[in-house]
Parts: structure tokens; C-alpha cells; sequence
């Protein structure tokens, strides 16, 4: 009876336990809504995240522009693109274009931006690239087109624009960093030229031979400058003989006097300075050669003839002619003169009879009565 009791007992506890337990169709439901109310939560939650985070709409229509420029300037893909500085789409891929149109630009950009904003993006429309902050982010800047042109539309390439400012800066940095690291390299290689001994600095510092040098210079110097300070040689007689300073003192004082008769008008060289006669003689003179040279120039007198006469010229520059003729003839040997210039016979015989003649002077001198006396006879 107790065996019977108890199994009733624990089949009416089972049955109890049971019902209170749920099924696995109820499980599976339940887990169903739990996933899509995550989703759900999830999907509005990177809406919003979109929204806030992005000044570009997530659902308006896009159309696809391309640029090609010469440095990518750090540009990455995600990059903001503005209109004016407005935001208004994204890069979307920034790589070398294997056939650019101009090869002097090889880097392409890719970018999508709203479609809305095509009346300023117009075929026109420039692409420069640029930063948020001076060490910001790389973005494209878009500036607005001019009406009269065609709306960009998708696939629209719009040109680059010359990178100016901070821009500019930007993209030459690289080469500005590359140029600076090879003058550091150049100037630590000079350096070490210069701590080795090489080079004419290096031997400058390092060279015992130049020091040598310098230190018998600055001994002579210091000895140059004691001698002068004792009063040896020209220059220390000149500095510390007060015998030469009073004879430059005198000096002085005799030029000093001079100057002051000068100015007082007394001697010649006041005279010269001072006398009014003499500028006025001097003005006469002047005049004077004034007057001669107007009537040179006016064919006046001997000397304007001779200035300005070509008939006499002509006939003195014939007569110069003919005397060049005649010393010519004369050095050839032709003629009287020409002979007695060039002929040795007659040098010799005049040179003989200059003796004869001599010699009978000295006869005459010695024996008169011999050669001075007359013998008259008559019949």
C-alpha cells in the first residue's frame, strides 16, 4: 500500500513540474524576436550614427567625378570633398592611373559627391587639394563653376588647379624634408672633415704646424711692439723721441705762420691769392687768347692761314714731299750731296787734304821766312 502511494505521489509531482516548464517552440519564438529586436536597435542605431557624423546624406543620389593631379599630397580614400568649403561627398580611391590624359598628371581621384549641388558643379569647375589644419587631414576642395558651362555629371573629369598656399606647402614638403636631410648629410660629412683634420678649416684648428706659425707671429708682433715702446728703430724713435716731436711741432707752427701771411696777403704766394691785379691780368690773357684762336679759326694772320688755308697746306705738305725725296736721293747716293753723304773716295780725299793743309800750317808756323818771303827781281 505505502509502494503504491508513493509512485501516485511522484507521477502527480512530475505532471505538476511540467506544466510549468515551456515548450521548445516557445524558446525558438522567443529567441526570434530578441535577434530582430537587436537588428533593429542595431540598423537605427547606425542611422543615426550616419546622420550626425556625416553633412552628406546617406540615401540622396551621388554622381561619380574624377580629377587627375600631379601629388596625391597624403590624400587618402574617405577624404572629405568640398564644394566652396562646404562639404559635399568623399573620395572614394586614390591610385596612379595606368593611361592618364596629361602624363605630367598621373595620380587619379576618384570621388562621389551629392547630386544636388549640380548647378555650381559644372564641367568647368577646378580641383585643388588642401588640409582641414595646417597638419590636418588631406581634402579635396572643389570650387564652383561658371553657369554659361555644362552641369558635371557622372564620370565628369574635372582639371586640377595650381596648388598655392598652404597647399603648395604641403605638397612640396617632401622635398623640402629630402633637401634639408641631404644638407644635414653634407654638413655632419664636413663636420667630420673638420674633426679628422681634413680640409684647409680642418687644418686651421687641428694642424700643429699652422699653430706653430700663428705663435711665432704673435711672439715677433710682441717683440715689434716692445722695441717700438723702447724706442728702438724708425718707428720707435718716431713714437718716443721728443726730439722728433719738437721738430713736427716747429714744423707746424712754421706752416702755421705761413698760412697766416697768407691769409694777411704778404709774400708771393699771397700775392698770388690775394692780389686782384694778378686775376685780372690773368683775365686779359685770356681774353687775349681767346681773340687769337677766333682769328686762327676765322683764317686770320699767318697762323689761321697756315690752320686753315688747304692751298698751303697742299704746298707744304708738297714741299715735305720733296725734301723727303731729296734726303731719300740723298741716302741712295744720287747727286752732289748724295755723293758727298755716301761716296768714301771723297770722304778719303778730303780727309787727305784736311791733313795736307794741316800739315802745311805747322810748316808755315815753323819755317815763315821759308814760305813768306818775296824775291822781287826787275830786269
Amino acid at each position: 500500500m505505502r509502494r503504491g502511494e508513493a509512485r501516485a505521489s511522484l507521477a502527480f509531482r512530475k505532471r505538476r513540474w511540467g506544466a510549468g516548464l515551456p515548450s521548445r517552440s516557445d524558446l525558438r519564438w522567443s529567441q526570434l524576436k530578441v535577434g530582430i529586436l537587436v537588428a533593429v536597435a542595431a540598423t537605427v542605431l547606425l542611422v543615426v550614427f550616419f546622420a550626425m557624423s556625416s553633412e552628406a546624406g546617406l540615401f540622396r543620389p551621388k554622381i561619380h567625378l574624377i580629377s587627375y593631379v600631379d601629388n596625391a599630397a597624403d590624400l587618402r580614400s574617405g577624404a572629405v570633398v568640398d564644394l566652396q568649403g562646404v562639404r559635399i561627398g568623399n573620395v572614394l580611391k586614390v591610385h596612379l592611373a595606368r593611361h592618364p590624359p596629361d602624363p605630367r598628371l598621373p595620380v587619379r581621384i576618384d570621388m562621389e559627391v551629392e547630386a544636388n549641388h549640380r548647378q555650381w558643379l559644372r564641367t568647368d569647375s577646378l580641383v585643388s587639394l588642401g588640409t582641414t589644419t595646417f597638419l590636418g587631414q588631406a581634402l579635396v576642395n572643389i570650387q564652383k563653376g561658371t553657369p554659361s558651362s555644362p552641369p558635371a555629371v557622372n564620370g565628369t573629369v574635372l582639371k586640377a588647379a595650381v596648388a598655392t598656399g598652404i597647399s603648395q606647402l604641403m605638397v612640396s614638403s617632401h622635398t623640402v624634408l629630402q633637401n634639408a636631410n641631404e644638407l644635414e648629410t653634407r654638413l655632419g660629412n664636413i663636420l667630420d672633415q673638420i674633426q679628422n683634420g681634413q680640409g684647409s678649416i680642418g687644418r686651421l684648428i687641428y694642424s700643429d704646424v699652422l699653430y706653430n706659425r700663428f705663435n711665432r707671429i704673435a711672439h715677433n708682433v710682441d717683440m715689434l711692439t716692445h722695441d717700438i715702446s723702447s724706442g728702438q728703430g724708425t718707428v720707435g724713435q718716431l713714437i718716443t723721441n721728443k726730439s722728433l716731436y719738437d721738430k713736427l711741432n716747429h714744423t707746424l707752427d712754421s706752416l702755421d705762420q705761413l698760412l697766416a701771411q697768407v691769409r694777411t696777403g704778404h709774400g708771393t704766394a699771397a700775392m698770388l691769392i690775394n692780389d686782384p691785379r694778378l686775376y685780372r691780368h690773368f683775365d686779359q690773357v685770356s681774353l687775349n687768347l681767346n681773340r687769337i684762336l677766333k682769328a686762327v679759326n676765322s683764317s686770320q694772320g699767318t697762323l689761321g692761314e697756315l690752320v686753315n688755308n688747304r692751298q698751303l697746306a697742299r704746298k707744304i705738305s708738297s714741299s715735305v714731299n720733296n725734301l723727303d725725296s731729296l734726303l731719300a736721293g740723298i741716302h741712295a747716293g744720287k747727286g752732289t750731296l748724295g755723293q758727298l753723304a755716301n761716296n768714301p773716295t771723297l770722304y778719303h780725299n778730303a780727309n787727305a787734304l784736311t791733313v795736307s793743309l794741316r800739315n802745311l800750317v805747322q810748316a808755315i808756323r815753323k819755317q815763315p821766312k821759308k814760305y813768306l818771303t818775296i824775291h822781287l827781281k826787275i830786269f
